[in-house]
C-alpha cells in the first residue's frame, strides 16, 4: 500500500492525477522487485509500489487500483488552507486594483454632482435661515418701551409738574428748502487804519479772497477810501484764458466741478476767454500771498541804502549805468541772512560781484548776495529764511564795506522795494 508520505509528497510535487500504469515490473525499485512503475502526467514524478504476493494483477485490477489511488490522494489540511490563502491574496489583488476604476466611474456620476450642490445649498441657506430666527426670537423677547411712559394724567393743581415728566409731542419737521448758493457781494471803502487782514477778519472771511476779487498786487499801495467788494464765501477770482477748460480750471484749484458750475449759476460747463468765474474754497500759492502782502522777502541786513534799483552814475567813472538792486551800508563782517528760503545756486567769486552767493526760491525767484567777505554754505544746500549765508564786505568792484542785494523774478530783475517787508 502507498503510505501516507507518499501520498503527501504525489500531492505537492503533482496534484494533477496519474496518467496510467506501466504494465512492466522494476527490479531496481527501492521498495523491492516486482514493483509497478507508475509515471505522473505533469512533471514525469515516478514512484513505485509493491504489488500483491499472490499474483499478478490484470489491465482492469491495475486501472481499479490507479482510480483508488487517486481518490485515496486526498489534499491535507495544510495544502487546503495554503490554496485557500492564495485564493484570497488574488481576490484581494482584484478588489485593489477594480478600486481606482469604480472611484472614477463615482466621480463621472451626475448623481454626485447634484448630491454636492444640494450640501452647498443647505450649508448656506440654514445657517441664514436659523440665525433670522434667533433674530426674530430674541427681539421678540425683549419688552418694548413705549414711545410716551406710563403716567398717569396730572391732577389740576400739578400741570407744570406733568409737562416736566412728559413733554408735549412735537410735530415732525418738515423739510427744508434746498440751499441756493448764490454769491452775493458787499461793497466797503477803506478807511483810515485799515488793513486787509483787519476787513476780512470783519467780514469771517479769508484774506486771499479780499485781494483775489479786489485784484490787489500790493497792500502797501492800497490807499484810503479804495472800494473794496467783499464776497460772502471764501474763494478766488479767476479770468478765463485761452485754452481754458472748466474741468482744468476745477483740478488745478483743487474745486469740485458741480460747485462751480452751482456758484456762478451755469447751465453747462462751456466757458469763453475773458469770462469771470467764482471758485468757491480756493486759495492762493502761499509765495503769490506772501509777495502781495509784503511777507515774501526780508531784508538780508539793517543799513543804509547808498544806491537804489534803477539807473545811476558809476561810482568810479561817473558813467550812467544800470543798477539791478540795493547796495545796504553797514559795518564789515555783518552777518548775511536769506531773505528767502530756498536752494544754493552759486556761491563762488566774480570780478564785479566779488565774494557772492545766489539762492533759488519758489515761484521762478532768485537773489544775489554780492560783494561778501566769505560765504558759509555751498552749492545745492537747502537754506531757511533768516538763516546765515555770509558775511559783509568790499571785495570786487566796491567803494566800500556794503551788500549788493538783487532779487529777480524769471530771470528778469525786479526792484527788491517792492518785495521786502
Amino acid at each position: 500500500m502507498i503510505t501516507v508520505l507518499e501520498r503527501q509528497h504525489i500531492r505537492k510535487r503533482s496534484p494533477s492525477a496519474l496518467s496510467r500504469v506501466t504494465g512492466s515490473r522494476d527490479a531496481d525499485s527501492p521498495v523491492g522487485p516486482g514493483a509497478y512503475r507508475i509515471r505522473a502526467r505533469s512533471i514525469g514524478v515516478q514512484w513505485r509500489a509493491r504489488a500483491p504476493k499472490a499474483a499478478q494483477p490484470s489491465a482492469p485490477r491495475t486501472g481499479f487500483l490507479v482510480k483508488r489511488r487517486q481518490s485515496a490522494a486526498a489534499p491535507s489540511f495544510l495544502t487546503s488552507q495554503r490554496v485557500a490563502g492564495k485564493r484570497r491574496g488574488a481576490r484581494r489583488l482584484e478588489s485593489t486594483a477594480r478600486s481606482p476604476r469604480r472611484l472614477a466611474a463615482a466621480l463621472k456620476s451626475p448623481w454626485l454632482l447634484i448630491t454636492l450642490a444640494v450640501v452647498l445649498v443647505l450649508a448656506v441657506l440654514l445657517p441664514a435661515v436659523l440665525t433670522g430666527r434667533l433674530a426674530t426670537a430674541i427681539r421678540q423677547s425683549i419688552p418694548t418701551v413705549a414711545a410716551r411712559p406710563a403716567v398717569p394724567q396730572p391732577d389740576a393743581t400739578d400741570p407744570d409738574l406733568y409737562r416736566l415728566l412728559v413733554p408735549e409731542d412735537v410735530p415732525p419737521a418738515t423739510p427744508s428748502e434746498p440751499v441756493v448758493k448764490t454769491l452775493t457781494l458787499t461793497k466797503y471803502t477803506v478807511k483810515p487804519g485799515d488793513s486787509v487782514g483787519g476787513i476780512a477778519s470783519s467780514f469771517k472771511i479769508a484774506v486771499d479772497t479780499v485781494l483775489s476779487w479786489n485784484e490787489i498786487q500790493d497792500v502797501r499801495r492800497l490807499s484810503v477810501g479804495t472800494t473794496l467788494e467783499v464776497p460772502n464765501l471764501d474763494g478766488l477770482k479767476y479770468t478765463v484764458r485761452r485754452g481754458d477748460t472748466l474741468e482744468a480750471i476745477a483740478r488745478r484749484a483743487s474745486v469740485e466741478l458741480n460747485a462751480i458750475l452751482d456758484w456762478n449759476q451755469l447751465a453747462s460747463p462751456v466757458i469763453s476767454v475773458g469770462q469771470e468765474l467764482f471758485l468757491p474754497g480756493a486759495h492762493m500759492d502761499p509765495t503769490d500771498l506772501g509777495r502781495i502782502l509784503g511777507t515774501l522777502f526780508q531784508y538780508p541786513v539793517l543799513g543804509r541804502i547808498s544806491s537804489y534799483f534803477g539807473n545811476r552814475p558809476d561810482p568810479f567813472t561817473g558813467v550812467v549805468r544800470f543798477h539791478n538792486g540795493l547796495d545796504i551800508v553797514n559795518r564789515p563782517g555783518t552777518p548775511i541772512r536769506a531773505a528767502m528760503a530756498g536752494t544754493v545756486a552759486d556761491a563762488a567769486f566774480n570780478a564785479n560781484y566779488g565774494n557772492y552767493v545766489i539762492l533759488r526760491h519758489p515761484g521762478n525767484y532768485q537773489t544775489l548776495y554780492g560783494h561778501l567777505t566769505r560765504s558759509v554754505v555751498v552749492r545745492n544746500q537747502k537754506v531757511s529764511q533768516g538763516q546765515v549765508i555770509g558775511e559783509l564786505g568790499t571785495t570786487g568792484y566796491s567803494t566800500g564795506p556794503h551788500l549788493h542785494f538783487s532779487i529777480f523774478r524769471n530771470l528778469e530783475p525786479v526792484d527788491p522795494l517792492r518785495y521786502l517787508k
